[in-house]
């Protein structure tokens, strides 16, 4: 027999469980219908402009990758791989890279810190050479987090200057809030503060549209598809497109790096892994509020043409850090460490130079 307390837990629970419940259904309605649309676009491209959208080449390794200090790690549940320039008994500089990147996308920092640094350009888990998990909640982002942790203490390090672009920066806010004391300074480039992020995307219509690839990346099979179709034509989009792709230095992302994406991104099984850090990030969302400050001091550069992400997110996260600046760098895309590597890199010197 069920008792009157008994019924008001029930009462309580399923009240509790109500937001988060009328968030799904809303979150795959959306999924729903960009699913549609990608499809309609899809059938359009094949019937009306005869394009071959299910048309994939084999890639070759470019040259390019190889003339690196290569390297593995294993770390509690996955083998990262990175690369590394600079020698070990150097203060580490880690960085992260974004979607759909991997350590490449830090070529110029890794020669131009090298001197100062060890630096290590990382393979996020699911990414390239990294282990690949099959589960969606192996993406969580406090494994994500938990993996840089480790890495830093693997290395041999108590703390490491942890510097992110992208899901790569979503990470390293991340981890300097989980694991502030492994976090020396952290840089931030073209991602906003946690819970800054959360907020604008519910409360800002334009960074509601501009995020639409999220919801859409929610649905099985056919995200991995459409990043793959067309020869993997989505990503010279992305990197290359008038839209979304490098601004001001096209010649740092020529018919080389294209190359260099297709043959990573084209290796079975390459696309699943990123895809999943955006399923994850929805169904199992770390809670970050406008309470959680990062301590670590903190620089964010930003790419102030970037179509992806509002301007107005990075000074709204310089108000969650304790000790925290942003530069701007004008003109710059959101790749803005390839976009504009001698400005990036430039800042990110001057800051790491300061005295605190």
């Amino acid at each position: 027999m069920v008792t009157i307390n008994e019924e008001k837990s029930c009462f309580e629970k399923a009240k509790e469980a109500a937001p988060r419940i009328l968030e799904m259904i809303v979150l795959y309605s959306f999924t729903a219908f960009y699913s549609v649309l990608v499809t309609l676009d899809l059938i359009y491209q094949r019937v009306f402009k005869g394009q071959q959208v299910c048309h994939k080449e084999i890639h070759q390794r470019p040259d390019v990758l190889e003339n690196w200090e290569h390297h593995y790690v294993q770390l509690n549940d996955i083998r990262m791989h990175y690369v590394q320039s600079g020698s070990d008994d150097k203060p580490l500089m880690v960085l992260i890279h974004g979607f759909p990147e991997f350590w490449y996308s830090w070529r110029f920092q890794l020669k131009y810190f090298s001197s100062q640094y060890r630096v290590v350009a990382i393979d996020q888990r699911g990414y390239n050479e990294s282990d690949r998990p099959s589960k969606v909640a192996d993406y969580d982002v406090r494994l994500l987090a938990a993996d840089i942790d480790q890495l830093i203490k693997k290395l041999g390090h108590k703390k490491a200057i942890v510097a992110g672009h992208d899901w790569g920066a979503l990470v390293a806010w991340h981890v300097a809030l989980t694991y502030p004391q492994s976090v020396e300074r952290l840089v931030i480039l073209n991602v906003p503060h946690p819970a800054v992020a959360k907020k604008n995307m519910r409360s800002n219509l334009k960074q509601f549209l501009a995020s639409w690839y999220i919801f859409f990346f929610q649905a099985p099979i056919l995200p991995e598809f459409v990043v793959s179709s067309n020869d993997y034509k989505m990503l010279d989009t992305m990197m290359r497109g008038r839209k979304g792709g490098i601004r001001l230095h096209r010649e740092n992302f020529g018919e080389e790096e294209v190359e260099c994406w297709k043959y990573v991104f084209s290796q079975q099984g390459a696309i699943t892994g990123p895809i999943n850090f955006y399923r994850a990030a929805l169904r199992y969302p770390k809670e970050v509020t406008f309470n959680d400050f990062v301590k670590p001091p903190t620089l964010i550069v930003w790419g102030d043409a970037d179509p992806f992400l509002i301007k107005e997110g990075a000074q709204q996260s310089v108000e969650l850090c304790e000790n925290g600046r942003v530069a701007y760098v004008e003109g710059a895309s959101h790749w803005v460490q390839q976009d504009d590597p001698e400005t990036v890199n430039r800042l990110i010197e001057q800051f790491l130079e300061e005295r605190l």
